[in-house]
């Protein structure tokens, strides 16, 4: 995409080929750093939490068999998340100040620190693939929508990947906006107008608010290492194991079961 131009009844798009699109309504489902965002004017809210994630395919000496596991190092949350034959994906967090250091890690290096780090719950780790970093930043458009825009998933917020709601809360993103402008078409009303588009924005705002929070809190409380909040916050894990009801409210609201 190389330019966007938005006008009063519709919205034209110019590829980096020279094909021109138009339409009523454009959405930007472009990612973080969203270059549709930024040519119609977004404005992003940015907090730095001063961690790095890695991310890399890793292959175990048991099969994941579907299972996702997280663990909550010294430094922050290790989670590996099940693929397709027997591996997972990796998302490990550091401190920003060691990013040179781990960066520069071998495979060798790399497999020892995590088979520490992750324990042996998958056996033996085997094999890690080719590592990427980048910092972990809290980040969230002033507004979802703006003339004939709509933002959904990474383009409107980006969360720390602690407990993987940034893509949980993408998708109600999409449910959200795919149902409000079916609504509006069986409704003859134009998508890409501000009425319709509010109600979209309505719609996802106590979702998408509370969701960063308890994920901004869960971040600050696992990067924290004052001993009495280590103490309670075991404490708390054992009670939401122990307790069901406890367990199931959170696992309602993360997993996005709402009205």
């Amino acid at each position: 995409m190389e330019h966007v131009q938005r006008h009063l009844d519709n919205v034209e798009v110019t590829l980096d080929d020279g094909t021109q699109l138009s339409g009523d309504l454009l959405v930007a489902a472009d990612g973080t750093h969203s270059p549709i965002g930024h040519q119609c004017h977004i404005q992003w809210q940015k907090m730095p939490y001063h961690q790095v994630a890695v991310i890399a395919n890793v292959k175990t000496e048991i099969d994941p068999k579907g299972c996702a596991f997280e663990r909550f190092t010294q430094f922050g949350p290790l989670a590996m998340l099940p693929m397709s034959e027997g591996r997972s994906s990796l998302v490990w967090c550091h401190p920003i100040e060691k990013l040179e250091q781990v960066s520069q890690w071998d495979d060798q290096t790399t497999i020892a620190q995590l088979q520490r780090d992750f324990g042996w719950r998958l056996g033996k780790i085997e094999q890690v693939g080719q590592r990427h970093c980048y910092p972990l930043v809290l980040q969230k458009a002033q507004q979802m929508i703006s003339h004939r825009l709509a933002l959904i998933g990474n383009a409107s917020q980006t969360l720390h990947p602690i407990a993987g709601q940034g893509f949980n809360l993408g998708l109600r993103d999409v449910m959200t906006l795919a149902n409000t402008l079916t609504s509006a078409i069986q409704s003859g009303l134009d998508i890409g107008s501000y009425r319709v588009l509010s109600q979209y924005q309505q719609l996802r705002e106590q979702d998408r608010e509370s969701t960063i929070t308890i994920t901004d809190g869960l971040v600050k409380v696992f990067a924290n290492r004052c001993m009495p909040l280590i103490i309670s916050r075991n404490l708390g894990l054992m009670t939401m194991e122990l307790v069901p009801a406890l367990r199931n409210k959170l696992a309602h609201q993360t997993l996005g079961w709402t009205n």
